[in-house]
């Protein structure tokens, strides 16, 4: 009951805010009896009563009417009794009985009937409030009975055996019209009972027909001043939500609706305008995003051309600066671009599909040279530069009278900052290809030192002595010996030529280190049935540089050649992986027989290379035979990533 209580007291104090809101915007006041809540509760009190007196009416009739069932069955047994007095004395006659046994039996009989009549329910129903037929039947009764046949009885039970059978006729000749009063009572108390119950049946169809008539009154009230208007109200508010602000709801009334309806008016009327103000403002957003996706996708489009490199082209900058004037409605863009062989001048960079001359002739007298941005009254220029080069500035003519946007301004930051940014990376990757090529033309000119340019060497000291040999006239045995010498040496010096043209062609075709060292170590294990190459690779994530990944394939592929063909291996193991302080190790493992200290051996062997690859990357090379026998060779570095 407390949650009930609550749940009504929460719904009846919102209703009353509702209201109160409504009459607060309106202006309008509402009276009591004005308040479609009274004007409903009325009739529903009304019909509560009518039920409530209809409950009341039937307690009182049930309440009435409970003892008229028994008074009538007592009044049947006092009927049956009066049949069983003169049955008594019929038996008491005919001698059947013993008259001495008839005056207890008349004596028990009459103490019964007086109960019945005095003191059961027909002296209850026949009482004070029955009506006056049932009195006067009950009255009826209790005369005959008292005047005629309670002296009757009481003188059978006196009267000896000849005075018996007279007294007998004489009751007998009461015993009919006794009974007829009490069939006179019976039918009495069922007229009123009848008649309580008719009474009952007429208030409460009165009490139906006045409650329908409420209903009625209520459901047409409720109609006119609720269903009514809520449905008009659902039309409007379906209007409302698909932006129709202009329909209006037509129920005009001093009431909570009424007053709901010219809210809901002035609502929409209200909405109406502010939805004319949205509509303006998303349409304005929706231009700025629009804008905002066209810089986006220029901006887009320009990273992805720059990120194809430049190249010393100006077509993509040409067309750069095309989109560029398109997308901000610039009328004049132009680029400046610093001359590598004249730092003096400009190269002049137009829009693609312009053709124009620079008005000012010499770079040195303008003022938009980039030592800084300018801006003067229509004219912009800003400096492509990062923290150590310039590279040029970007020229922004909007016209007289008229300035950048805010927009405008920030996008170009952005073009000038990508182009920078290109302009420095391909100024840096042209760097370090030059760069990268010294140190191959270093390693080139290194390994031709260390090999070919030797045994091109011993093959001119053969020549000279052969040529000695021919001059003394040598006997042809020394002859055929210098030949050989010299045939050895120039096999020797081809196949260090082949060695030093495969090493130098050496590419990372492979989409990643794992899968180039898989190929090299599949290559060499196809070369030997007896020689088996296994790779065990748990670097993990570890991205190299490109030269990085060079340099490491290299050392590799030189030191499994080695041990390929010189330590003749059983086994050789390639084991990729990290060290405790994130340095990428590499090890080469044989089961051969080792590796010589000779330095000649050395520079053979290509050590000398392969440790001059690994100072490149900044890291160690340490070659040392294994206790187990054979060679292990270690390339240790910090990868650049981690650097």
């Amino acid at each position: 009951m407390v949650v009930g209580m609550g749940g009504d007291d929460c719904s009846e104090s919102g209703y009353l805010v509702v209201i109160t809101m409504a009459m607060m915007l309106t202006g309008r006041k509402l009276r009591f009896s004005q308040s479609i809540a009274i004007q409903v509760l009325i009739p529903m009190l009304v019909i509560g009563l009518l039920a409530l007196s209809s409950m009341l009416v039937s307690l009182l009739v049930t309440l009435n009417t409970q003892h008229d069932a028994e008074a009538i069955n007592i009044a049947g047994s006092m009927r049956m009794q009066t049949y069983r007095i003169a049955v008594h004395l019929q038996q008491a006659v005919t001698g059947e009985t013993d008259p001495k046994d008839l005056s207890d039996t008349l004596v028990e009989e009459h103490r019964a009937f007086s109960e019945k009549l005095y003191q059961s329910s027909i002296a209850r129903v026949a009482g004070e409030r029955s009506d006056v037929s049932l009195k006067r039947a009950y009255q009826q009764v209790v005369t005959n009975w008292e005047q005629h046949m309670v002296p009757l009885l009481l003188s059978l039970s006196s009267a000896e055996q000849g005075r018996l059978a007279s007294v007998s006729r004489e009751y007998l000749g009461h015993v009919e019209e006794h009974v007829g009063d009490i069939d006179r009572l019976v039918l009495s108390i069922q007229q009123n009972t009848e008649d309580k119950i008719e009474l009952l049946g007429i208030y409460e169809g009165l009490s139906i027909f006045l409650s329908f008539l409420a209903l009625v009154f209520i459901v047409m009230r409720t109609d006119q001043n609720l269903v009514r208007p809520l449905q008009d109200l659902v039309r409007a508010a379906e209007h409302t939500s698909v932006g129709d602000f202009s329909y209006r709801t037509y129920y005009e009334a001093v009431n909570e609706i009424g007053l709901l309806c010219s809210t809901f008016n002035d609502m929409s009327a209200n909405l109406a305008r502010h939805y004319r103000k949205l509509e303006d403002m998303v349409d304005e957003k929706t231009a700025q995003l629009q804008r905002s996706n066209q810089m986006l996708d220029f901006l887009y489009n320009t990273a992805q051309r720059l990120s194809e490199g430049v190249g010393g082209s100006h077509e993509p900058f040409r067309d750069i600066m095309a989109d560029l004037k398109t997308l901000t409605g610039i009328p004049c863009i132009s680029l400046c671009l610093a001359n590598e062989a004249n730092t003096d001048k400009y190269d002049l960079i137009l829009p693609a599909g312009e053709e124009r001359d620079c008005l000012i002739r010499d770079c040195k007298s303008c003022f938009m040279q980039p030592d800084g941005d300018h801006q003067t009254q229509g004219e912009s220029s800003f400096a492509i530069e990062d923290s150590s080069d310039n590279f040029g500035f970007l020229y922004i003519n909007t016209g007289p009278n008229l300035e950048l946007e805010p927009w405008q301004q920030r996008l170009i930051e952005a073009v000038v900052e990508h182009l920078a940014a290109a302009m420095a990376l391909d100024y840096r990757e042209g760097l370090s290809r030059r760069v990268m090529l010294f140190e191959e033309r270093s390693i080139i000119a290194r390994e031709l030192h260390d090999s070919l340019a030797q045994s091109l060497s011993y093959m001119k000291m053969q020549v000279a002595r052969l040529v000695r040999l021919f001059d003394r006239e040598a006997p042809e045995e020394q002859l055929r010996e210098g030949l050989e010498d010299l045939q050895q040496g120039l096999n020797a010096a081809y196949r260090h030529l082949r060695e030093l043209l495969t090493t130098f062609r050496l590419k990372l075709d492979a989409p990643s280190l794992y899968q180039a060292l898989k190929a090299t170590v599949d290559e060499f294990d196809r070369q030997s049935e007896q020689t088996e190459v296994k790779l065990e690779f748990q670097l993990g994530h570890c991205p190299l540089t490109p030269n990085e990944d060079i340099h490491v394939l290299q050392i590799i592929r030189e030191a499994i050649t080695n041990a390929f063909k010189h330590a003749g291996a059983s086994c050789i193991e390639l084991r990729c992986e990290r060290g405790a302080d994130s340095r990428a190790v590499f090890r080469v493992l044989d089961d051969g027989v080792g590796i010589a200290s000779d330095p000649v051996k050395e520079h053979h062997y290509g050590l000398s290379t392969m440790r001059e690859r690994a100072e490149l990357l900044q890291g160690t090379l340490d070659i040392h035979p294994r206790e187990e026998g054979g060679t292990e060779v270690v390339l240790s570095f910090m990868p650049e990533v981690f650097s």
